[in-house]
């Protein structure tokens, strides 16, 4: 299956101003996006959400983000990871969390629309891929 930069890149710049928000625009939602807008489908989570109190239970529900993405993508190196995949990063004030590789940057939903972070923040990564019919 190949990924649909110009899909990707269409999400992005959709995103650019818009703020994080439990109810759409969280780094899980953000991500799975992503990774929809690439391959027109992302691997069901199982979960809903539309808080903080919502997420944080999701999130619990699945084992943490960490899990669930190891549960439901390919882990790689992340010196590996290109452009599309999803990176892991550990904020002090939020733990772990998702980000889209962007090439020398990550990006996620913070509080003004996108923030981006170095490619050195990421600890983890995964290939983005489609739902599959497992």
């Amino acid at each position: 299956m190949s990924r649909d930069r110009l899909a990707l890149i269409a999400f992005i710049e959709s995103r650019i101003a818009a703020p994080h928000d439990f109810d759409g625009n969280d780094c899980v939602s953000f991500t799975m996006g992503a990774v929809a807008a690439q391959f027109g489908s992302h691997p069901a989570l199982g979960v809903s959400w539309n808080d903080e109190s919502s997420a944080r239970r999701a999130i619990a529900t699945l084992g943490g983000i960490e899990v669930a993405a190891d549960e439901r993508f390919v882990s790689i190196e992340p010196a590996d990871a290109e452009f599309g995949d999803i990176a892991g990063v550990i904020d002090d004030e939020t733990g772990f969390h998702l980000m889209l590789v962007e090439g020398h940057t990550l990006t996620a939903p913070g509080e003004r629309g996108l923030y981006r972070l170095p490619r050195s923040r990421m600890v983890r990564a995964w290939r983005a891929q489609g739902a599959t019919d497992e």
